[in-house]
């Protein structure tokens, strides 16, 4: 099956190197033997009771592209180990025809053109993304769920766009040797709300992304590349395993096992990446505006954008304002908009995470909207909103009982959670209420001013950006 020529070409062609660049799918019904049961290239038959527990879901076989295909290599030329990064995009993506490239979201697999749905959210998400993890951590490789601002990536969609039928689980380019391009995308077809648990899930992202590197399917259960689901929790195993349904990266197979119908995919992957190297290094994060001290009309809608960078990979973007975490931006750009801002004093902070889990934290920037922004927290009797000591509409910190204004422990700002407004995170944490802490601030009152600051700012959004 020939491809359409690439939307773009930035690499050159060099046409008879037999790239080796397959696809495969996960099928529902198992595939039927076309060759010599004894044939490295025979089909196995699923393991015994799988079919019965609704599993045995199998690979199809695999289908070439053009020997034309751009590439930046012979596939027959390995190359040094180096670190890989993979991104799983749970979130969507308009992706356009063309030979595969991650960064401009180009796919080479025709059928999935256009709009990829998002995989949703919730804990199964976090889950699966763990199950990746655990996965692929004896390799060099980092694991994110941001797609990088730069560099070379391989991306896996995980969503339930699947134009292959509901028995599909995942497809992908075999690229042997990586020699194609760093920049696959590959595909698995799960969502938050289907039956699969989150090793399925993640054993359907880690064998898509393992073809894209020319590993392929092997008759073993227990490891990643088995053509079927058998459930489990398989692994890339040690071992030099029979390649089942043909054999098209064989000098790589036969590099690690002496024969090119035997594959190790635990060895195939440490000399393609070596071993884990812990990250230890933390992002660096800024809030690149507002300016600390902007001041803006009541009502306004203003940017606050975050340059947050990592030798590796930014994993998140969290927002904070006065110690209470308000928003997350997972993808570059970084930032949010706020529309219809109120009156009041805010105290904003970044925190970034890696993909390690190593966070850093920006400096604090105040910002104050309208004119009781600067408020001390004094009131006159009669003019108190709440008529009890609260000074304002979004306050979780008012005085009880206050006729005329406590200047010392009342809040007046829209984003006050529990005094006045511009203190940094862990200011005046005084248990004594006698000295009017302003920051010890209980659980209750902190999901009062967390669910008030999102009523207040409907227009709070992610900036937009190329997914």
């Amino acid at each position: 099956m020939r491809l359409p020529p690439p939307a773009r070409n930035g690499l050159s062609v060099q046409p008879r190197y037999e790239v080796a660049l397959l696809l495969a799918a996960l099928v529902l019904s198992p595939a039927v033997a076309t060759a010599d049961d004894t044939s490295p290239s025979a089909t196995p038959t699923p393991p015994p009771g799988v079919l019965e527990l609704g599993l045995g879901q199998s690979r199809g076989m695999p289908i070439p592209v053009p020997d034309s295909a751009p590439h930046l290599r012979s596939p027959n030329d390995p190359q040094a180990a180096s670190q890989g990064r993979i991104f799983v995009n749970f979130d969507g993506a308009d992706l356009n025809g063309g030979y595969d490239d991650s960064t401009a979201n180009t796919t080479q697999i025709g059928q999935l053109a256009g709009s990829f749905a998002a995989y949703g959210e919730g804990a199964k998400r976090d889950a699966t993304m763990q199950a990746v993890r655990d996965d692929w951590e004896a390799y060099n490789v980092i694991i994110t769920e941001s797609r990088p601002a730069s560099g070379n990536y391989t991306m896996c969609m995980t969503g339930p766009t699947n134009p292959f039928g509901g028995g599909v689980l995942g497809i992908a380019p075999l690229d042997c040797d990586d020699s194609q391009t760093p920049n696959n995308i590959v595909y698995a077809f799960h969502s938050v709300n289907d039956q699969f648990d989150a090793s399925t899930q993640a054993t359907t992202i880690g064998q898509e992304v393992a073809h894209s590197y020319g590993l392929e399917h092997v008759d073993e259960p227990g490891d990643v590349m088995n053509p079927y689901n058998a459930g489990g929790d398989p692994s890339f195993t040690d071992n030099c395993l029979t390649v089942v349904g043909g054999v098209l990266c064989g000098n790589q197979h036969a590099a690690e096992c002496g024969s090119q119908g035997q594959q190790n995919s635990h060895r195939e992957l440490m000399t393609l990446f070596g071993g884990s190297q812990p990250d230890t290094q933390a992002p660096t994060v800024t809030i690149t505006a507002p300016a600390d001290g902007s001041s803006f009309d009541e009502g306004a809608t203003f940017e606050l954008t975050v340059d947050a960078g990592d030798d590796m990979a930014v994993d998140q973007v969290l927002l904070y304002n006065n110690d209470e975490e308000i928003e997350s931006d997972s993808s570059a750009p970084y930032g949010w908009t706020v529309s219809n801002a109120p009156a009041g004093t805010y105290v904003f902070y970044v925190e970034a995470t890696d993909a390690a889990g190593n966070v850093s934290m920006s400096d604090t920037v105040t910002v104050t909207v309208g004119a009781g922004a600067a408020d001390s927290g004094a009131d006159s009797a009669g003019n108190d909103s709440r008529g009890d000591g609260g000074e304002g509409p979004l306050d979780s910190g008012g005085d009880s009982g206050d006729a005329g204004g406590d200047a010392g422990s009342g809040g007046d700002g829209a984003f006050d959670d529990g005094g006045d407004g511009a203190l940094p995170p862990d200011y005046g944490l005084d248990s004594d209420e006698a000295q009017g802490c302003v920051c010890n601030v209980g659980p209750s009152d902190r999901t009062a001013a967390h669910w008030a600051w999102a009523l207040a700012l409907l227009g709070l959004a992610r900036r937009r950006r190329r997914r």
